[in-house]
């Protein structure tokens, strides 16, 4: 190799290296935009907060937030996973829903080797609404759980959780939700994350109580009764 590709090769190698801090700096940056953001977020509800520092200077980490809604254990945190050749980061919110949600009801979201196994007759169990029978993959209902889901408050709140979430399962009566490659970066963008979780935790309280979450314009924090 002559000194001249070597010089070449150098500057190619100097101009990656460049470009790649300068866009590990930007990612770290946002990342303790983030950690404000999410440290005002949980303050503001008396919850729990820990931002992990990433392992090398000027890289990301991850967040996790612990509190509760409607009386029941909520996390939110993010974690990265290495997924075909790549890391992606994951948030993750997961929330008790209680005794009142059936416990040994399985539901997850129908994907498409579902619908595609039901071209050929094999079905998942239903529970007799056409909306909800179409976007979820259901598990161990019982005539109870039945009356359950199919209950005037619950329809909507699970529509809008397969809507809202590629990926969710509620098992055991926990309802476990993540998207990849999304953190929210601001309190609005938090709050709607959360939102069709804290929708379907208000319909599984039912006649038992009623939770009000308000918007972040009003200032004013959920509160039961």
């Amino acid at each position: 190799m002559t000194g001249l590709q070597i010089g070449i090769f150098a500057g190619i190698l100097g101009a990656g290296v460049g470009v790649s801090s300068i866009v590990g700096y930007f990612r770290w940056r946002r990342w303790k935009q983030q950690i404000q953001v999410w440290q005002d977020f949980a303050t503001t509800r008396g919850w729990s907060f820990m931002p992990t520092p990433g392992r090398f200077m000027y890289s990301a980490g991850t967040l996790k937030m612990e509190g509760s809604y409607a009386g029941r254990p909520l996390t939110l945190e993010t974690e990265y996973r290495h997924q075909e050749k790549a890391y992606r980061i994951a948030t993750i919110i997961r929330h008790e829903l209680g005794d009142d949600f059936p416990r040994e009801v399985v539901i997850r979201p129908e994907g498409l080797g579902d619908k595609f196994l039901k071209l050929f007759g094999v079905q998942d169990e239903q529970i007799g609404d056409a909306g909800l029978d179409a976007v979820l993959d259901l598990k161990n209902v019982t005539p109870q759980a039945r009356a359950i889901l199919l209950s005037a408050g619950m329809r909507r709140p699970l529509l809008n959780l397969a809507l809202a979430f590629e990926n969710f399962s509620i098992e055991n009566g926990v309802l476990s939700a993540e998207v990849i490659n999304e953190v929210p970066c601001t309190s609005v963008e938090l709050y709607g994350l959360l939102t069709p979780v804290r929708e379907l935790a208000d319909a599984v309280q039912g006649t038992r109580g009623h939770t009000q979450w308000r918007s972040e314009g009003t200032g004013q924090e959920g509160t039961q009764s």
